[in-house]
């Protein structure tokens, strides 16, 4: 009978954990997303693959499409969420991830996690209407709401959450410098 815990399949990560240990270039792992315009402010969004030591870890049939739009105000239709919105939702999906698989590991099961992120910006800078002013978000500020069942211990729900705030990719991805690089190609 497979090892699950608050929904999270543990065999799969402790064979992923036994692979890595075993060949440690497994862990170096790469995700892939591209976009096509809609027109507009909208772009279609792909993401099919992720590679670990430069395979494609999936086949042909995983293909997730997102689109992303910007409101009105921003010239937008306001059909789909925009960009700020799918990284905000990135860090809530990460962190809640990230949480059941702490409790998990750590033997509490889980009841209810709640994650609410608040991403704070100036305008002035993105619109290019005040040079002085960040074009990026001047602040983000998240709230976590844990609930444990059958009496779990308050402590291991703090821990799951407090572990995260160390690793959390995304989190680190937001707060941590990151190395970026860009190229761009003109068809004719």
């Amino acid at each position: 009978m497979p090892n699950i815990k608050n929904g999270v399949i543990l065999d799969n990560i402790e064979q992923l954990v036994g692979a890595i240990q075993k060949d440690p270039n497994v862990a170096k792992v790469q995700f892939k997303a591209q976009s096509e315009w809609n027109g507009g402010t909208q772009a279609k969004v792909t993401i099919s693959e992720m590679f670990s030591n430069g395979q494609n870890m999936f086949g042909p049939e995983r293909n997730f499409n997102l689109i992303v739009d910007e409101p009105a105000v921003l010239g937008g239709k306001d059909e789909y969420p925009n960009p700020v919105e799918y990284l905000a939702s990135a860090l809530c999906g990460c962190l809640t991830a990230g949480i059941a698989t702490n409790a998990a590991l750590f033997g509490t099961e889980l009841e209810k996690i709640n994650v609410e992120v608040l991403v704070n910006f100036d305008i002035h800078g993105v619109l290019g209407l005040d040079r002085s002013k960040p074009s990026g978000p001047l602040d983000l500020h998240y709230k976590v709401t844990l609930k444990g069942k059958n009496g779990a211990n308050v402590d291991q729900l703090i821990k799951s959450k407090e572990t995260l705030d160390k690793k959390s990719p995304i989190k680190n991805t937001i707060e941590l410098p990151l190395r970026v690089t860009t190229e761009v190609v003109v068809e004719e």
